[in-house]
């Protein structure tokens, strides 16, 4: 029979390279603004439904404009998770 080996209960922390810890904080960036994008879409979203289904069911003249550059924002944000854009846009 075989003795078993142990485990020593040092653990050894692999450390990225300078390029792939880039990328990393770049992609952390894109995804924390794409958040903030969808977030913002999600916002404009509930305003609408709120307001339409409201008594009145009246909207502003700039709601329609502000949920349309909230779009292109999110468009914007998540295309820089991608950048062949083959995914967004």
């Amino acid at each position: 029979m075989r003795p078993r080996s142990r485990a020593t209960g040092v653990t050894s922390r692999r450390v990225l390279p300078e390029r792939s810890r880039l990328t990393l904080g770049r992609t952390v960036a894109a995804l924390r603004r794409s958040r903030e994008a969808l977030v913002d879409v999600e916002s404009q979203l509930g305003d609408l439904l709120t307001r339409v289904r409201s008594p009145r069911g009246s909207l502003d003249r700039g709601a329609m404009d502000r949920l349309a550059g909230a779009k292109s924002r999110a468009v914007v944000a998540m295309a820089s998770l991608n950048p062949g854009g083959e995914l967004f846009g």
